[in-house]
C-alpha cells in the first residue's frame, strides 16, 4: 500500500555519537523475535529473556553496546542492519488508514526535533513509495505519475480523495476534522508554534481511529500545546535551540511515557463524556 509522509521526512539521518540526548540512554530496549535469533547467532551479548526479551541496561539505564563516543558498538561491528526493530525504526511512529499508511518524526528525538520545528512552511504530506501492512517502507520515492521513482525526497502530495476512492466514510470524516484543526497552525504568527500543533495534530488524532477515543485525543493535543508553548514562554533562552529543547524533553517525559499519555487522554475523554 501507499506510504505517506510529511515532506520534510526523508531529510532525517540519525547524528549518533553527535547526540546530546541518545535514545540508546533511559529507556528499555525491547528485542523482537527475528532480531534476538540473529543475535543469539551472533553472539550479542546482555540479553534478558525474561518476558519480552530486552537488552539489559547498564547502570544509569544505558545500553550495553552504546561505546563512549556516542556510537552503538553493534553497527561498528555488524552494520546497521544489525539492529533490532526498535532502534532501526526510532524516532518513526505510524499511522494507519485504509490503502495507505503515514509515517513522521517522533518530538523526542533532538535532530528530529530541529528539523519539525524548524520548517517554514504549513505541514504537506508527500508520497514517498510502498511500504508493507506494518508500514515498513519497501520501494523507493514515487513520481509525480504515481510510478516508482528512485528520486529521494517523495512524490506529489497526497490527496486520499483522488488515490483512495474507496476512502471510508467514518475516516474521511477523521481526515476533514484533522484537516480542520492543522488551518489553526496556518493562522499562527509564529512558525515555531505553528509546527509544533501540526505535529501534535499529525502524531495523535488518527489513532482515534483505533480507540474510539476523539474527545481525549483532541484534549491532549490541546494541553499539549498550551503545556509546551507555556514553557516556551517562561524560558529566559528564547534561542530556537532552546525551544526545541523544551519541546524535545516534553515529548520524552510525557509524550513518550505510555502511561501517562493515556492517562491523559483518558481525563480528557472523561471530563467531554461529563459534560455532555
Amino acid at each position: 500500500m501507499k506510504l505517506i509522509a510529511s515532506s520534510y521526512y526523508q531529510r532525517f539521518r540519525c547524528i549518533a555519537g553527535k547526540c546530546r540526548h541518545s535514545c540508546c540512554k533511559g529507556w528499555e530496549i525491547d528485542i523482537d523475535p527475528v532480531s534476538l535469533e540473529r543475535f543469539k547467532r551472533l553472539g550479542v551479548g546482555s540479553i534478558s529473556e525474561e518476558g519480552t526479551p530486552h537488552f539489559i541496561l547498564r547502570e544509569g539505564d544505558v545500553c550495553p553496546h552504546l561505546r563512549s563516543d556516542g556510537l552503538c558498538q553493534l553497527i561498528c561491528d555488524h552494520g546497521e542492519d544489525v539492529l533490532c526493530d526498535i532502534c532501526r525504526d526510532h524516532p518513526r511512529f505510524r499511522n494507519f488508514w485504509t490503502g495507505f499508511a503515514e509515517v513522521g518524526l517522533g518530538l523526542s528525538c533532538e535532530e528530529a526535533a530541529g528539523i519539525i520545528l524548524s520548517e517554514k512552511e504549513p505541514l504537506r504530506l508527500v508520497r514517498i513509495g510502498l511500504c508493507d501492512e506494518d508500514g515498513v517502507q519497501i520501494s523507493a520515492g514515487l513520481g509525480q505519475d504515481g510510478g516508482l521513482s528512485d528520486v529521494e525526497g517523495g512524490g506529489p502530495a497526497f490527496d486520499p480523495a483522488e488515490s483512495e476512492p474507496d476512502f471510508p466514510e467514518d475516516e474521511a470524516w477523521l481526515w476533514e476534522l484533522r484537516e480542520s484543526m492543522l488551518l489553526k497552525a496556518v493562522m499562527m504568527k509564529d512558525p515555531v508554534a505553528a509546527r509544533l500543533y501540526e505535529y501534535l495534530v499529525f502524531r495523535h488524532l488518527a489513532d482515534a481511529l483505533y480507540d474510539g477515543r476523539l474527545e481525549g485525543r483532541i484534549g491532549f493535543i490541546e494541553h499539549a500545546f498550551e503545556t509546551v508553548t507555556g514553557l516556551w514562554s517562561g524560558s529566559p533562552d528564547q534561542s530556537f535551540e532552546a525551544l526545541a529543547g523544551i519541546a524535545r524533553h516534553w515529548s520524552e517525559e510525557t509524550e513518550y511515557n505510555e502511561e501517562k499519555k493515556d492517562a491523559l487522554i483518558e481525563r480528557f475523554e472523561s471530563s467531554a463524556h461529563t459534560s455532555v
